[in-house]
C-alpha cells in the first residue's frame, strides 16, 4: 500500500499487514479520529507533499476525445476555488450542495469543496428525469444545484417550484450570466483552510435507487469514508504504486463515487474518467489506453463486454471488483480466462457498505459465497422480528451491527424509516442471505423476492444462475408471481445470445434444463423472453416492474 500517513487525523487501515483473514480480524480495530474531514483526507493531505504537484490524481478524456491530467495539487487549487465560490453565495456548514454531474473534473472537485466547507453534498444522476430531481432536491432542501447543460433547463424551471433551491450553477456554459460554474469560481481565490468538521458531522445525503416507494435519502458522516476502507482495499488486492482505476459507473452513486474514486484517492492512487456514455468498445479503449489494473464493473456490464469482440485489446487489468449484482461463474470464468485478472465481490448498500466481500490471499476462494465480513464489520443473519442469530444454513435477514464507521447517521427527514431499519443492535439489511460453518455469507436476494412456492423458499439467484448456464441465455431474472394453489410460482425472464429466437421448444427445453439440474419445485413454470430489462438509473434490474 503507497497511502503514507504524514499529517492531519488519520486511521491505520493497512490490511495487508496480515497474513491471514482470521489475524486480519483480531487484529484490525477502528481508530475513528474525533475531528476528521472528509476532503482533506482525499485530497487536502496529498497535495501538501513534496510530491503533490507531480502525484497523478485523475486522467480524464471527455466525449470528444479531449484529453487532461490533474495532479492532486492542481485539484486542491480548483476545490479551493469552488469552496469559496459557495462560500460567497452563502454555503456553509450544514448547508445542501446538489451536485448533478457526469463523470467530469468537476464533479469530484464540486464534491471537495463542499465538504472542505462543512457542506453537505447531495450527488443525483444525470439520468433523472424531471419527477425524480424534483422530489431529491424538495427532500434534501438543497439551496445550490451544481448541474452541466443538459440538467440546467430542468433545474432552472424546478427552481421556481423548490422554496429552498436559491443558485443554480452550470457547468460548461460560459453564457449562463451571472450562473456560470466557470464565472463564479474563476474568479475565487484557490487558497482556502479546511473547515474543522467533527467525524460525526454530516457529509453526505445520497438516495437509494427507489425501486420500490419514494427514495430514501441515506445521510452519512464524514467518518464513513473510513468505514469504507478495509473492504476496498481487500477487494482490490491491495493495490500499490502503479495502480490505475476506473469504472464506467457515474460518480453519483456510493459505487463510482466512494468505491472506486474516494477509495483511491484516500490511498494517493489515479483515477480514470470518460466523458463519454457506456459503449463496451469505448469501455475497452479506456482500459487500454490508460492502463488501468483496477475496473469495478457490474455482473451485467462484465456480459456485454463478453459479447464484443475484444482480441484486439492489450489490457493490463489485474482486478475486477463486482458489487450490486451476484457474481455469477460466467462472469468470474470469462474475466479469469479472457483477461487474466481476478474478479472479488463486494456486497453492502448505500445506509453501509463495503460490508462483505472476497480477496484471492486473505479469504481464498468459495464462487457460490458472497465472501466473509470484511474486518472490522460485524455481520450476521438474524430473524428481522427478533434480531436473534440464525443458525448455518438457514435463511435470514443479513445484518451489520451498530455502531460502525460506514452505517448511515439516519434517513434524512424519515425518522419512522430510520427506526424500521433497526431490530435492537443490528441494521438490516432487508436482504436474505444464509451463512456456512465456515463463516461464508451467502446472499440470497431481497428479503422481500425470496419466492416461497409450495411450500419451499427458493432463492431466485440460483435459478437464475442455472439458466445462464445453458447455452442459449445470456442473462435471466427470476420473480415469484401470485398462484392460487402454490402460493407462488416461479416465472423466469430471459435475454437470449445472438442468433438465437424464442419458441415454445426452448421454454421447454428450458424448463427441463432446471428440473435437472437444480430441483423439480425450482423450475420456472412460465418463461418470457425479452430483449432487454427494466433497470433503475443505477442499473438494477427493477424485479417489481417484471412481476407488474
Amino acid at each position: 500500500m503507497n497511502a503514507e500517513i504524514e499529517d492531519g487525523a488519520q486511521m491505520d487501515v493497512d490490511l495487508s499487514r496480515f497474513e491471514t483473514y482470521e489475524a486480519a480480524c483480531e487484529g484490525f480495530e477502528w481508530d475513528v479520529p474525533e475531528t476528521f474531514n472528509m476532503a482533506d483526507a482525499l485530497c487536502g493531505r496529498w497535495a501538501r507533499r513534496d510530491d503533490g504537484k507531480q502525484r497523478v490524481a485523475l486522467f480524464y478524456e471527455g466525449s470528444d476525445g479531449t484529453q487532461e491530467t490533474y495532479t492532486f495539487w492542481q485539484i486542491q487549487r480548483l476545490a479551493n476555488r469552488v469552496s469559496n465560490a459557495l462560500a460567497d453565495l452563502g454555503v456553509g456548514p450544514g448547508t445542501r450542495v446538489a451536485i448533478v454531474l457526469p463523470q467530469r473534473p468537476e464533479t469530484l472537485i464540486a464534491n471537495l469543496g463542499v465538504l472542505q466547507l462543512g457542506g453537505i453534498a447531495v450527488p443525483l444522476s444525470v439520468l433523472y428525469g424531471t419527477e425524480g430531481l424534483r422530489y431529491r432536491l424538495g427532500h434534501s432542501g438543497s439551496e445550490v444545484a451544481i448541474v452541466d447543460n443538459e440538467q440546467a433547463e430542468t433545474v432552472a424551471e424546478l427552481e421556481g417550484e423548490l422554496d429552498a433551491l436559491e443558485t443554480v450553477l452550470t457547468v460548461g456554459d460560459p453564457s449562463a450570466e451571472g450562473r456560470s460554474w466557470e464565472d463564479v469560481t474563476a474568479s475565487a481565490s484557490p487558497a482556502f483552510e479546511t473547515v474543522e468538521t467533527d467525524a460525526e458531522e454530516s457529509a453526505y445525503i445520497i438516495y437509494t435507487s427507489g425501486t420500490t416507494g419514494d427514495p430514501k435519502g441515506a445521510h452519512h458522516a464524514h467518518r464513513s469514508l473510513l468505514g469504507y476502507l478495509p473492504g476496498w482495499q481487500m477487494i482490490n488486492e491491495f493495490p500499490g504504486d502503479g495502480a490505475v482505476h476506473y469504472t464506467p459507473s457515474g460518480w453519483s452513486w456510493v459505487g463510482g463515487l466512494f468505491a472506486v474514486c474516494w477509495g483511491a484517492w484516500y490511498h494517493g492512487q489515479p483515477v480514470v474518467g470518460y466523458g463519454g456514455r457506456f459503449e463496451p468498445e469505448s469501455v475497452y479503449e479506456v482500459l487500454e489506453r490508460y492502463g488501468v489494473t483496477n475496473t469495478l464493473l457490474t455482473s451485467t456490464m462484465v456480459r456485454m463486454l463478453r459479447e464484443t469482440d475484444h482480441a484486439e485489446y492489450d489490457l493490463d487489468v489485474e482486478v475486477v471488483p463486482s458489487g450490486g449484482e451476484t457474481v455469477t461463474e460466467d462472469v468470474i470464468a470469462f474475466v479469469e480466462d479472457e483477461w487474466d485478472a481476478v474478479v472479488n465481490e463486494i456486497y453492502g448498500q448505500t445506509e453501509c457498505n463495503f460490508l462483505i466481500g472476497t480477496n484471492s490471499a486473505l479469504i481464498g476462494e468459495n464462487r457460490e459465497a458472497t465472501g466473509k465480513p470484511c474486518p472490522g464489520h460485524e455481520v450476521a443473519v438474524i430473524d428481522p422480528e427478533t434480531g436473534e442469530r440464525k443458525p448455518p444454513g438457514e435463511i435470514g435477514h443479513i445484518a451489520v451491527r451498530r455502531p460502525d464507521p460506514s452505517m448511515l447517521l439516519d434517513y434524512w427527514n424519515q425518522p419512522e424509516l430510520t427506526a424500521e431499519l433497526f431490530v435492537g443492535e443490528w441494521m438490516k439489511t432487508g436482504d436474505a442471505g444464509s451463512f456456512d460453518e465456515e463463516g461464508y455469507i451467502y446472499y440470497e436476494g431481497r428479503a422481500d423476492s425470496v419466492i416461497v412456492t409450495s411450500g419451499y423458499r427458493v432463492s431466485p439467484l440460483e435459478v437464475e444462475e442455472c439458466l445462464r448456464d445453458h447455452g442459449t441465455v445470456r442473462d435471466a431474472v427470476v420473480v415469484g408471481v401470485d398462484h392460487d394453489q402454490r402460493g407462488q410460482a416461479i416465472k423466469a425472464f430471459v435475454t437470449l445470445t445472438e442468433g438465437v429466437e424464442p419458441s415454445e421448444d426452448l421454454s421447454a427445453e428450458l424448463q427441463a434444463f432446471v428440473k435437472e439440474r437444480e430441483a423439480a419445485y425450482k423450475y420456472p413454470r412460465e418463461v418470457a423472453f425479452r430483449d432487454a430489462f427494466p433497470t433503475t438509473a443505477s442499473g438494477k434490474v427493477q424485479r417489481h416492474k417484471l412481476v407488474e
